[in-house]
């Protein structure tokens, strides 16, 4: 995108954007499928002798969210970095 004319900015806010409505559209799905992951794990394990209670706080979801946001925002941050620090000349020169 740099080399077709984008400012650094522009090329920013099309890859950090696009990684931020990712995140955001996986954040309910993941929660989701990992409730129901623990649901199926806790069915499997209990049995005659024991069982095991699933109890999942509104806490896990928020550092588990925390956590997600904060490896985004750190993978975004080195992205851009990358970019920025793109030879142009060189990623011309390159076939694929």
């Amino acid at each position: 995108m740099r080399v077709l004319g984008f400012s650094r900015a522009e090329v920013s806010r099309v890859l950090l954007g696009e990684s931020a409505v990712l995140t955001l559209v996986a954040l309910p799905v993941g929660c989701a499928i990992g409730y129901l992951l623990s649901w199926a794990l806790t069915l499997a394990i209990s049995n005659e002798l024991f069982r095991m209670p699933l109890v999942v706080d509104r806490s896990t979801y928020g550092v588990s969210i925390l956590f997600v946001v904060a490896a985004s925002a750190i993978s975004g941050l080195i992205v851009r970095r990358r970019i920025d620090r793109l030879d142009l000349i060189a990623v011309l020169k390159t076939r694929e």
